[in-house]
């Protein structure tokens, strides 16, 4: 699995956010982080329809986190950027993919890995991130 700048990008934004004690525009992130402008603008589009970040209009307006940095996981934010994540497409209309037994067992195998990393990186948070904790 290959995750895109846009979501590595994306993480680093939130985290600058889940530091920052104010709101924050666009440009401040843009500039703090070294990110192109409008490359930033599309992901916090993204990043709003899936309610991890609001907008707040005004001249002190910008983009904070809707919910505390303890309370927004990694999962989440790469699942926003990056869609489904899956290490291979199982099944198909709901259905597996078991044309062979040996189909079956290697897709257990991919579901399990599946499993594994949204159970693990849903645990980790922002603030996880941000106290320098070691992630198990």
């Amino acid at each position: 699995m290959k995750l895109s700048r846009k979501t590595y990008y994306g993480l680093r934004a939130c985290l600058a956010l889940a530091q920052a004690e104010e709101t924050l525009s666009i440009q401040v992130l843009s500039d703090r982080e070294g990110i192109p402008f409008g490359y930033l603008e599309k992901i916090f589009q993204t990043l709003r329809k899936a309610g991890i970040v609001e907008a707040k209009k005004g001249t002190s307006g910008g983009y904070t986190l809707t919910n505390k940095p303890e309370e927004t996981s990694v999962w989440s934010i790469l699942s926003a950027l990056e869609g489904p994540l899956k290490t291979f497409p199982a099944a198909e209309d709901g259905k597996l993919l078991c044309l062979h037994v040996s189909h079956c067992q290697t897709n257990e195998v991919l579901r399990t890995l599946d499993t594994a990393l949204e159970s693990s990186l849903s645990k980790v948070t922002l603030a996880t991130l941000l106290t320098g904790n070691h992630i198990s």
